[in-house]
């Protein structure tokens, strides 16, 4: 009698996607990462199937006539949530998403504030974008170039949905373009920071974002707040007061200083004033350089701020010429 023929095992591959779906629903979060790492391919099955099912679960709590407190505020995390990741459009970022939204998901019973929920995941989700390259070849300063801009255009995404923000000036100075945004009835400080050398920069721009991201939904649910949050060794405190009318509410200035193109400036300020569709991008030739930072100031905050102006570099030229030797996340010299 013939042996048998050997059997082959049979892989995740071989299964319809219709069962392995099924699967991906009775799978926690390590096993569902895991099965991510296996092959690019189930990566990219599983990909589609958490933002398949994360699309249902902004479709169930769009905006109605008539709607609980509860749905209001999962809805408008969601639509904060969606505007820090839209303006990332960047080969990896549909599976950095869902890769962040298996937390998000798995973790949402852990937050008994919808807004602290809504940092973590920009934290989580900004962390993956300041990773440092794989690869450093010769295209890797346009890549750094438009990862920063992206940044840049995620920070007026949201400051332009803050009721009542308005441009105080519009200047062109020797050495820099300036933009000055106003956040009416907010305060941003910071009390204490530790510096881990370049950590310290990819660290603000994480935790100044996630910070902005929780005064906007406190805004749009009309919320008052005072708080305070740390970061990585930052320690933020901040206020928003969206019900307020009186002339000592806290205000908090951005000064976007833009060392480039004219036309990059002209976009940022006509993203701000509505003039721009948030949907059409400005094209950069490869070899264009350019410069962002931010400084915020607040004016009649908390007297306990000991800190001044809060600095954020978007990007500096000096990381242009050196990007190569550092990593901006763990702050070591590459050999």
């Amino acid at each position: 009698m013939a042996d048998a023929e050997e059997v082959r095992p049979i892989q995740l591959l071989d299964l319809p996607v219709e069962i392995l779906e099924m699967v991906m629903t009775h799978l926690d979060l390590h096993r569902h990462k895991l099965m991510r790492e296996v092959s690019e391919q189930l990566k990219q099955i599983s990909t589609a199937y958490i933002l398949h099912r994360h699309r249902s679960h902004e479709v169930a709590h769009r905006e109605r006539p008539a709607e609980s407190v509860r749905r209001r505020d999962e809805r408008i995390k969601l639509q904060i949530m969606r505007s820090t990741c839209c303006y990332f459009i960047d080969e990896d970022t549909e599976s950095d998403f869902a890769l962040c939204l298996l937390y998000f998901h798995d973790k949402q019973f852990e937050y008994s504030l919808k807004a602290n929920h809504l940092s973590q995941f920009v934290v989580h989700f900004l962390r993956r974008k300041e990773q440092p390259f794989n690869v450093f070849d010769v295209e890797w300063r346009n890549r750094l170039k438009v990862r920063r801009f992206h940044y840049a255009m995620t920070v007026l995404g949201l400051v332009r949905q803050f009721e009542n923000v308005k441009i105080l000036n519009s200047t062109w100075g020797f050495l820099a373009q300036n933009l000055e945004v106003e956040l009416p009835n907010t305060f941003i400080g910071v009390i204490d920071e530790v510096c881990f050398y370049n950590a310290a920069e990819a660290n603000r721009r994480i935790s100044f974002l996630a910070v902005l991201a929780e005064l906007l939904f406190y805004e749009k649910t009309k919320t008052s707040y005072t708080g305070q949050k740390n970061f990585e060794g930052t320690t933020y405190t901040y206020i928003i007061q969206p019900n307020s009318t009186s002339k000592r509410s806290p205000r908090t200035v951005l000064k976007f200083s833009v060392d480039g193109p004219e036309s990059l400036f002209y976009f940022m300020r006509n993203f701000i004033t509505g003039d721009n569709d948030p949907n059409t991008w400005i094209h950069l030739p490869p070899k264009t350089d350019y410069g962002i930072r931010i400084e915020v100031k607040s004016f009649q905050g908390p007297q306990f701020v000991y800190f001044g102006d809060l600095n954020i570099n978007v990007l500096k030229s000096s990381e242009l010429n050196d990007f190569y030797e550092s990593d901006p996340i763990n702050g070591f010299i590459r050999n």
